[in-house]
């Protein structure tokens, strides 16, 4: 009897590690939606401190999410897997598009406000599109 409980506990064990994999999935797209929501809110504010420090976190986060393909795909349900390089591809564009708005927080380039400003803003929509574009490949059949 006791080897029954016991293997009906392991049988469990495995089949929730799928949806524990999407419980993180899920909780770090949460997680990186909050931060690109506090990024959104300093550019709205004028708060470059704010969104300093939410985009370098953010950057952080989603590097680390979304940089390993395989990590990634361990966390995508069964048969999609293959669909990782898709987060991976993201993690590039949004990489490029937060140096652009660091750069512009720091002017490295000595601009103006307006147009450090005006490449910040865009930038952050690039790191949008790709959000939504990863999504939309990974959830497409």
């Amino acid at each position: 009897m006791k080897q029954k409980t016991v293997l009906a506990g392991l049988i469990a064990l495995a089949l929730s590690t799928s949806s524990l994999s999407a419980f993180d999935l899920r909780s770090n797209m949460m997680m990186l939606n909050a931060e690109l929501n506090e990024v959104q809110q300093g550019f709205m504010t004028s708060n470059e401190a704010g969104v300093a420090d939410a985009i370098e976190r953010f950057a952080k986060d989603a590097n680390d999410l979304l940089g390993n393909q395989e990590k990634f795909a361990a966390m995508l349900p069964k048969g999609k897997e293959h669909k990782a390089k898709e987060a991976v591809n993201s993690a590039k564009v949004i990489a490029h598009n937060v140096q652009i708005i660091q750069d512009s927080i720091a002017n490295k380039h000595q601009r103006s406000e307006k147009i450090r400003r005006e490449e910040a803003q865009r930038a952050y929509t690039y790191i949008e599109h790709a959000c939504f574009n990863c999504h939309n490949i990974v959830r497409d059949n």
